[in-house]
C-alpha cells in the first residue's frame, strides 16, 4: 500500500499513477488490487474491503490537524447536520439499482476463472484501443460510395417515372 500511495501522491503528473492515457485503469492494475474483481465490484454484487466510517476521523492525532488549522471554534450546529444528512453524495444505492442487483441482471458477471481470474473477453489488456473517430471535416468531404442494386441507368428510369 506505501508503493500505491506514493505513486498517487507524485509530484510530476507526467509520472503520477492514474493520470497517464489508461486513468483509473493504472490503478486498478496496481499490485494491491489484483484480488479484486472490480467488475463484480461495480455492479454491487461484492462488498468492498473497506467501507470508511463517515464519522470517523482516520488520522494519528485530532490535536496535530488543529494546530495547523485556520478555521478555528466551529461548531456544526443541527440545521448543518440536517443539510449535510440530505446532501446526495451519489454513495446511496438508488432503488433500481437494488432491483437490478436483486434480479441479477448482472449473472453473467460471475463467470471468473479459479481465483478471480478474469477469462480473456473480459481482459482489457493487450486488445488494441478503438480507432479514433472520424473529424466534421473528414466526414463530410470524404468520398462517399453507394451501393446500388441495380444498374444506374434503370435506377435512374425508375426514378424519373416514379415522379
Amino acid at each position: 500500500s506505501r508503493s500505491l500511495c506514493s505513486m498517487l501522491l507524485c509530484k510530476d503528473p507526467l509520472e503520477r499513477l492514474g493520470c497517464g492515457g489508461c486513468s483509473a485503469q493504472e490503478v486498478k492494475d496496481h499490485p494491491l488490487f489484483k484480488h479484486l474483481n472490480f467488475k463484480r465490484l461495480e455492479a454491487g454484487m461484492l462488498d468492498p474491503p473497506f467501507k470508511p466510517d463517515p464519522q470517523a476521523i482516520y488520522c494519528k492525532d485530532v490535536l496535530d490537524i488543529e494546530q495547523f488549522s485556520t478555521v478555528k471554534g466551529v461548531e456544526l450546529e443541527p440545521t448543518d447536520h440536517d443539510f449535510y444528512h440530505k446532501f446526495a453524495t451519489g454513495s446511496v444505492p438508488i432503488p433500481w439499482q437494488n432491483e437490478m442487483i436483486d434480479t441479477e441482471c448482472f449473472k453473467e458477471l460471475n463467470v471468473f476463472g479459479p481465483d478471480g481470474i478474469l477469462p480473456p473477453d473480459l481482459d482489457w489488456k493487450g486488445q488494441h484501443p478503438p480507432p479514433p473517430k472520424k473529424g466534421l471535416l473528414q466526414r463530410l468531404f470524404s468520398r462517399q460510395v453507394i451501393h446500388l442494386t441495380e444498374s444506374p441507368l434503370t435506377f435512374l428510369r425508375r426514378a424519373l417515372n416514379s415522379s
